[in-house]
């Protein structure tokens, strides 16, 4: 019987006694901590020590020959101990570098769903919609003209490519998703100036003539239902700011002669837009180039507010936050 003394990969020292059967272990060892396999360091401590008896029992040649005490290297016992190794109770608990390893190896952990690039570039789809149509909804609600508003559109399409993409993290993926989030803005600030060209051009009367004169005379019907004097002197007063009693007779009549007529047609759409313009000499070529003109100012004031400081600003700010967030830079 001799004592081994084996070091396990994990720091922990343990000993044994064991008898070699052809200079090999006779059963298996474990490292009492981590639970790894110590069999091989076992076997390769016996060769060494095989080799040291050997040299031991050479016998001298010479005056100076070295002589090797044997019983330094083999410990003999006289009962032989448990197969089973055990640690010793009197360990101390600083031994222990990693306490609760042998149970983590032992139970590995389950992998999570591998990232997805193109889940990544849907979700960065839905997060900048999202933030564009909340962008549009506080232009469109408050009137508040801040760009810097665009930023957040930014953050929801790079949260939306980190979640659905699992953490993707492509640098790719991040250039896409800032690319959607810049589309999103452009787009939200466009329909907002949009809307707010119509409002403008609705209260100056503008468009082209037959629009605003269908306009006009559904109003007049509605309320002139009954084509009775008193509707349409109360309609003209209205109209023109003034007590239905200054309305005269002949206003009253002119009205119902020359003009309810015209309504109720254009009203009813029995009148059509030729026919309007036939009857009232307006040219359609001239008309529209006029509102051509208007199509051109109203993107030329778009390219304005679109390419300012401010909004060059929180285009940049947007794509960068989508960027770093989807690529996780």
């Amino acid at each position: 019987m001799i004592e081994l003394k084996v070091q396990c990969d994990c720091g922990q020292r343990y000993k044994f006694d064991v008898e070699p059967v052809n200079g090999q272990m006779p059963f298996s060892v474990h490292c009492p901590i981590c639970g790894a396999e110590g069999t091989e360091k076992a076997n390769a401590l016996l060769r060494q020590n095989e080799t040291l008896l050997a040299v031991a029992a050479a016998p001298a040649t010479g005056p100076g020959a070295l002589r090797v005490n044997r019983s330094a290297y083999a410990t003999p016992v006289s009962a032989p101990p448990p197969i089973t190794p055990v640690a010793s109770p009197a360990a101390p608990p600083a031994q222990r570098p990693f306490p609760g390893l042998a149970q983590r190896v032992a139970t590995p952990k389950t992998p999570g769903k591998p990232p997805n690039f193109w889940m990544g570039i849907v979700g960065g789809l839905v997060g900048a919609l999202s933030g564009a149509v909340i962008y549009f909804l506080i232009f469109s609600y408050t009137g508040f003209t801040f760009r810097l508003f665009a930023i957040p559109v930014g953050f929801f399409a790079g949260l939306g490519a980190h979640l659905l993409g699992r953490g993707e993290g492509s640098k790719e993926l991040g250039g896409i998703t800032a690319i959607l989030a810049m589309a999103g803005i452009v787009a939200a600030q466009y329909f907002v100036a949009l809307g707010w060209w119509n409002k403008a051009l609705s209260h100056a009367g503008a468009g082209s003539g037959y629009t605003v004169m269908v306009a006009t005379a559904k109003e007049a019907v509605k309320a002139i239902p009954t084509g009775s004097d008193s509707e349409i002197r109360n309609y003209l007063a209205g109209d023109e700011g003034v007590a239905p009693t200054a309305v005269s007779d002949d206003d009253v009549k002119n009205f119902r002669e020359r003009n309810l007529p015209e309504f109720q047609d254009l009203a009813s759409g029995k009148m059509t837009e030729q026919q309007f313009d036939t009857k009232h000499g307006i040219d359609p070529v001239k008309e529209h180039k006029v509102m051509q003109a208007e199509d051109d100012t109203f993107k030329s004031l778009f390219c304005l507010l679109l390419f300012s400081r401010t909004g060059i600003f929180s285009l940049v700010a947007a794509a960068g936050l989508a960027y770093k967030m989807s690529s996780n830079a």
